[in-house]
């Protein structure tokens, strides 16, 4: 066995030949909290090339560590990671993101100041080189495209559901099963949400700040959200006192949808009423957007509506699609592995 450190800082990993080099560079350059660090990358079988960076980097930095994970899937890095590290702290550090020097500092002292079992900062979107990054990436700081705990709330200190990431003690992880191997997404959620449910704590402070670098076609954005809706379902049959109405309004908006879509052909009232529907959503969403790129660039207005709309559509979709399988006794291996 190693020398124990004060944090491990996990990375989950795979296909991230884009992101990879920067991410290690970042997060081995934190101020190093009294104890110091150790990096565990988590890597589920990179075929892109990934890989040969990581073994190059392993050679630069003697505290980074690359371990295999052959479930392909966060939760099973994860609990690879957490079995591996000899930290006290778990922190979680994902690929696509650039954390502020002082991160393991800041988060360790929140940490002890608090008492709380899990700590974190919030998600800035980082604007990219595209239109249609910098698009998704406005959108993601819309009050009605993510929830409270993923967006920049100013200075915001306080309890909250969930936080990015997560810094834990490791025994506290242990103690409550560390996460659940069978949520390809949204297994954050459900941790956070077992975590209180035992009488713990989650505490985020907006002055910890992560950069974002969001998905950078629509393609992605779907896909993405289609799986988080796919997850949420699970999260909720597994802790029903989780659900919320703001859950179910993305599955209720396509349902209406459709079975407008469905009427409407053959039905005047029901044609009325699908435009109305339309109408009155796209007038909502765009008064919103109007609001984040008149301060931004209002260029962007159209990418922003579009982005938010796909967000809405896809998560109702993969809910809808988890409550479907489940009636019919099924599973669909798209929604059990990981898409990019």
């Amino acid at each position: 066995m190693g020398k124990m450190k004060k944090v491990s800082v996990l990375i989950p990993c795979r296909n991230e030949v884009q992101y990879i080099k920067s991410c290690i560079h970042n997060v081995c350059s934190f101020n190093e909290p009294d104890g110091g660090f150790e990096v565990i990358v988590i890597d589920g079988l990179s075929t892109d090339g990934t890989r040969e960076i990581l073994s190059h980097l392993e050679s630069q930095f003697s505290d980074l560590v690359v371990i295999d994970n052959s479930g392909k899937t966060v939760p099973c890095a994860m609990n690879l990671g957490i079995r591996y590290a000899k930290g006290e702290y778990i922190v979680r550090a994902d690929v696509r993101c650039i954390h502020p020097s002082s991160y393991l500092c800041d988060l360790i002292e929140l940490s002890e100041r608090t008492g709380a079992d899990n700590v974190g900062g919030v998600l800035v979107p980082e604007l990219g080189n595209t239109y249609t990054q910098n698009a998704i990436g406005l959108a993601y700081k819309s009050r009605i495209a993510m929830g409270g705990a993923l967006r920049d709330r100013g200075d915001f200190v306080g309890e909250t559901d969930t936080v990015y990431g997560g810094c834990f003690r490791k025994s506290r992880l242990i103690e409550i099963g560390m996460y659940d191997e069978d949520m390809v997404r949204n297994q954050d959620d459900e941790l956070s949400f077992r975590l209180r449910k035992k009488g713990g704590k989650i505490v985020q402070h907006g002055k910890i700040k992560i950069h974002y670098f969001p998905r950078s076609r629509y393609s992605q954005l779907f896909k993405q959200f289609m799986q988080y809706g796919y997850w949420k379902v699970a999260v909720i049959e597994k802790h029903a006192q989780q659900a919320s109405f703001r859950h179910l309004l993305p599955a209720l908006f396509v349902t209406a949808l459709l079975g407008l879509s469905v009427v409407a052909p053959f039905n005047e009232y029901a044609f009325a009423g699908l435009l109305m529907y339309l109408v009155s959503y796209l007038v909502a969403v765009g008064l919103e957007v109007f609001q984040l790129t008149r301060k931004d660039d209002l260029r962007l207005w159209p990418g922003v509506v579009a982005a938010i709309v796909l967000i809405h559509v896809s998560f109702g979709i993969g809910f809808l699609i988890n409550l479907i399988t489940k009636t019919l006794h099924r599973k669909l291996k798209y929604f059990e592995s990981l898409s990019r």
